[in-house]
């Protein structure tokens, strides 16, 4: 790519600038906020929803370690692990409905809060073997993956966490006869 950049571009820097001191350091509080919601929001939904009550801020505890641990793996790049680049790690809303569910089923069987956070835990340590496994194949799956299906996919995500998004917005569940 050229390095010339017209002069009439809405681009506060190019590619080589750098932000004052200042700027730099409220831009990366700005991205850490942002991510720091992303980051326990689905902590809240699961512990909100199966009721695990004292146990949740062990989950945003562990949320935001396993995050800090994952970004400084991807940032530092040891060996094939990682990208080497700044990019951060956090949970996903991917997984929501599979964790919910997995801490339905033992809470349907009599399970308490200690069994649910077993089963979600070890299912999610397995299941990142199993995500570990598949990344050896991705290069063949992109024929199959072309931007309209990963677009879908996104979409679907995005309008399955509408309503916890506009519930909150709104006051949170407890509001619901509010309104």
């Amino acid at each position: 790519m050229s390095e010339n950049v017209p002069a009439n571009t809405d681009l506060l820097y190019r590619l080589h600038d750098r932000p004052t001191p200042i700027k730099a350091f409220l831009g990366a509080i700005q991205h850490v906020l942002a991510a720091f919601v992303d980051i326990i929001t689905p902590s809240l939904i699961i512990g909100g929803t199966l009721g695990l009550g004292e146990h949740i801020p062990y989950l945003l505890s562990m949320s935001l370690i396993v995050s800090g641990v994952a970004t400084f793996i991807q940032t530092r790049k040891i060996g094939p692990i990682g990208s080497g680049l700044m990019a951060l790690q956090g949970t996903s809303f991917g997984f929501l409905a599979a964790v919910l569910t997995a801490g339905f089923v033992v809470k349907n069987r009599g399970g308490g809060p200690e069994e649910i956070l077993s089963v979600i835990f070890g299912v999610s340590f397995l299941g990142a073997f199993v995500e570990i496994f598949l990344s050896q194949f991705i290069t063949k799956l992109k024929s199959f993956m072309s931007p309209i299906v990963t677009g879908c996919v996104i979409v679907t995500i995005g309008l399955s966490l509408t309503k916890v998004g506009l519930t909150d917005l709104a006051g949170g569940f407890g509001a619901e006869g509010f309104w």
